[in-house]
């Protein structure tokens, strides 16, 4: 069994598990509600808020101990700007830029680690200035990674050269999801959602909201399990349940 099948395998299995035949009662009480929120994420990911991990130090204490990869997408950003050319990443007057209550969650999410004792060893992010600035804000430090961006740019190479070097961004954020950080610690990415909803099996388009993180646990040889998601009201709440050291 591949990779992809064994995650798969693994949403399946959780699904089956959680499966109840549907009443009467049931379906009418289903259609007189209201509809779901449009930020409630895909089942087959939980959130925090709706598993027992927000109560339980037992989720903390897994991310104390280490062995996850903890991706973010970007903190708040201006919708007001717009990305207008990827052509040079260095120019941020041509990004869409956090807001200055995404540098504040971004500080926030950073000070919020730092009470809950959890290590990181690496923050890889896309080269886009709103990943960069969250995990300034966050983490004091990044190392870019265009893998994270995932688009290919526009070169003389030809089509077919783009198509190869697509594949290649992706093979490596798989990678980036299931290969273990360094023992006792996590690693961070910080990146846009579009690249990662094609590897990340129930992710649809903005079911990870700006700021919002999705904690990976990775299994080796391109597997990987999803753990739940946290916002960035999550991981302060927890510190202040939570602290390190009590």
């Amino acid at each position: 069994m591949n990779a992809g099948w064994k995650v798969l395998g693994a949403f399946a299995l959780t699904a089956l598990l959680s499966w109840a035949p549907p009443a009467s009662a049931q379906d009418q009480a289903a259609k007189a509600a209201p509809p779901a929120p449009a930020t409630v994420v895909n089942p087959k990911i939980p959130r925090l808020s709706d598993i027992a991990g927000m109560q339980d130090p037992k989720f903390i204490q897994g991310l104390r101990k280490g062995g996850y990869v903890i991706f973010f997408r970007h903190a708040a950003t201006n919708w007001a700007q717009r990305d207008q050319s990827y052509a040079d990443f260095e120019n941020r007057d041509s990004q869409r830029n956090l807001s200055e209550a995404g540098k504040a969650d971004a500080a926030a999410i950073g000070k919020a680690f730092q009470e809950l004792g959890i290590g990181v060893d690496s923050v890889l992010v896309s080269p886009m200035w709103r990943c960069r600035d969250t995990a300034q804000l966050a983490f004091g430090r990044y190392e870019k990674r265009i893998e994270l961006f995932g688009k290919v740019p526009e070169g003389p190479e030809g089509p077919k050269v783009m198509a190869e070097n697509r594949a290649k961004y992706r093979a490596e954020r798989v990678h980036m999801l299931s290969t273990a950080p360094t023992r006792g610690m996590n690693r961070v990415l910080v990146g846009q959602q579009d690249p990662m909803i094609p590897i990340i099996p129930g992710l649809h388009r903005d079911e990870l909201r700006e700021g919002d993180a999705l904690v990976v646990q990775p299994l080796g040889k391109g597997g990987f399990r999803i753990v739940a998601q946290v916002t960035p009201a999550d991981w302060t709440r927890l510190a202040a349940a939570f602290p390190a050291g009590k």
